[in-house]
């Protein structure tokens, strides 16, 4: 009896109400502001994730990485930096041998000045990633923990180029000190504010 009663109070069907909405077609007011703004976010998340990981292999290997584990992260890091503004001929390369031989790098002129902090931020970090990807594969403890500090260093500089440089808006949490403006990019704006 208490069976038969379960069993038709679980047959009962789901009301047709429950129906999820219909997608519009008409774009988002602001979109063409917006995207660009999501798309400088995306990376800065893209270069975090990788290189974050390298430095989490490092430290957990004890300072060491075997050549299969420096040819992935490098070939990791190359794709999320290529994302990024950059001077030519600046790619990763992993070579035959277990040493990963990244080219040194001159930031170009840019045509805005937060274009020219991005690309510097850039080649910084491909350098800084090159030193720590060789001190990893000897086995150099000092170097190493040197080199990881440089690297975390260097991502922070990314991600700061970006946020100065222009294209967001700035944050509006009290008690955060305002954000200095790059020369020559556009300042960053808070929510509301005129443009």
């Amino acid at each position: 009896m208490a069976f038969g009663s379960a069993g038709g109070a679980i047959a009962a069907p789901v009301p047709a109400s429950v129906t999820a909405p219909a997608a519009s077609g008409d774009p988002l007011p602001g979109a063409d502001k917006l995207t660009p703004q999501v798309k400088l976010l995306s990376e800065m998340g893209g270069v975090v994730a990788p290189v974050t990981r390298l430095l989490d292999a490092v430290i957990a290997g004890g300072g060491k990485l075997p050549p299969e584990e420096t040819a992935k992260h490098t070939k990791a890091i190359d794709e999320a930096l290529k994302a990024l503004p950059k001077a030519p001929g600046t790619a990763l390369e992993v070579p035959a041998g277990p040493t990963p031989e990244l080219p040194s790098v001159v930031a170009p002129r840019a045509a805005d000045a937060g274009l020219e902090l991005k690309v510097k931020a850039v080649a910084d970090l491909r350098t800084k990633v090159d030193v720590l990807l060789k001190a990893a594969e000897k086995g150099d403890a000092a170097k190493v923990k040197e080199a990881v500090t440089a690297t975390i260093t260097a991502v922070l500089n990314v991600v700061v180029s970006i946020v100065v440089g222009g294209g967001l808006p700035a944050p509006d949490l009290a008690g955060l000190p305002p954000l200095h403006k790059v020369p020559g990019a556009d300042a960053p704006k808070a929510p509301g504010s005129p443009v």
